[in-house]
């Protein structure tokens, strides 16, 4: 009797917090050894964060029951959209370029930043996107590079779907989406070759 007890009161408390809204903080953690990209000492960037999601900017992910139906909302407690702005521009600071006004504008623009729970027969998994797309241009408008960069994160195993268990799966997602940026060559040398000064050519002197 006392077990049926606990589990009543248990699945009553369980089922409570799945009716609260969640607030839970997503923040970029930059790996370390990054090598510097050759000539990118001579080019200054500009970063700017831009929001384009279609849907779900109120939150980042969604509580749900055990049957699998949405709760309430888990939010972030802070400004998602300018944490991948951030990141881009902290991860091109490690790689060697400038960081500042009248350089190349890179604007950054996140399409989804989401989690969402999928229940198995035991566990469930929380299974995150992160998306943004990077245009470069230069001062005249001219573009210098533009791609699509997403990441998948996932946090296995979990017991109940809250803001708890979203969190790592954001995270993950949000660390493998910028480490696109810094593993893109093409990206790199693109800014080099659109940044750097001209050498100008001197004359030999007699």
């Amino acid at each position: 009797m006392i077990r049926f007890i606990a589990c009543v009161l248990l699945a009553a408390l369980v089922s409570g917090c799945a009716l609260t809204e969640d607030a839970i903080p997503v923040k970029y953690s930059a790996p370390a050894n990054i090598s510097v990209v050759p000539g990118a000492k001579d080019v200054t960037v500009s970063v700017t964060a831009a929001d384009g999601r279609v849907s779900n900017r109120d939150r980042v992910s969604t509580k749900k029951n055990g049957y699998g139906m949405e709760m309430a909302k888990i939010t972030a407690s802070n400004d998602v959209v300018a944490e991948v702005s951030q990141a881009v521009q902290t991860e091109l600071a490690s790689l060697g370029f400038n960081v500042g006004p009248g350089g190349i504008a890179i604007t950054v623009q996140t399409t989804n930043f989401y989690n969402d729970f999928k229940p198995g027969f035991w566990t469930a998994e929380a299974v995150a996107e992160v998306a943004f797309d990077l245009t470069a241009k230069r001062q005249d408008g001219t573009l210098v590079y533009s791609r699509s960069y997403r990441s998948v994160g996932v946090n296995k195993d979990v017991m109940l779907m809250m803001g708890e268990q979203a969190a790592p799966a954001l995270t993950a997602a949000l660390r493998d989406a910028v480490q696109l940026v810094v593993q893109d060559t093409n990206l790199h040398q693109a800014l080099v070759q659109s940044g750097t000064k001209p050498k100008i050519a001197t004359l030999p002197t007699s």
